[in-house]
């Protein structure tokens, strides 16, 4: 198998591949879990400050499991000239 030199324009895509779909999945991810949260703890009586924590820490999970979802994408994607391959190591 023949290996392409990791050059920044190779490097570059596949950051933005990973840095885009991050970005906008987990705002949109956040922002609709964020508010069916908010809006039940509201309707409930949860204090705003314990919906802060809440929010947050959940958040950070979904982020979590949103960024290797990304991740995964961007390896099976197959870009312009190459596509990411894991291949074993050899001993």
């Amino acid at each position: 198998m023949q290996e392409l030199e990791p050059t920044w324009s190779r490097a570059i895509g596949v950051w933005w591949l990973i840095a885009w779909r991050g970005v906008v999945g987990a705002a949109i991810i956040g922002g609709v879990v964020g508010f069916i949260i908010g809006f039940i703890g509201a309707l409930v009586g949860v204090p705003s400050s314990v919906l802060t924590v809440a929010t947050s820490i959940l958040g950070l999970g979904i982020g979590i499991v949103w960024m290797i979802v990304v991740v995964r994408m961007a390896l099976r994607k197959h870009y312009g000239e190459f596509r990411i391959a894991l291949v074993p190591r050899t001993p």
